[in-house]
């Protein structure tokens, strides 16, 4: 796994970087009622967080590489 050396790297994320997330993780919960519990979200947080770090940038690519994990 290559991980990208930037400041999402670290664990510090700018407010574009925070906007992408909240997109793709508004657009998984719209549309899977699993992620509404509380447990639920923060792994999908997690799952989310990690494809950033790997250089996912784009909410919807995001969203549809993590639907296809849960189907």
């Amino acid at each position: 796994m290559d991980m990208l050396h930037d400041a999402a790297h670290t664990g510090i994320f700018e407010p574009q970087d925070v906007v992408i997330l909240q997109k793709a993780f508004a657009c998984i919960n719209a549309t899977d009622p699993r992620a509404r519990d509380e447990e639920s979200a923060r792994s999908l947080a997690r799952s989310i967080i990690a494809l950033y770090r790997q250089g996912v940038r784009d909410p919807q690519k995001i969203a549809d590489s993590l639907h296809a994990g849960r189907n």
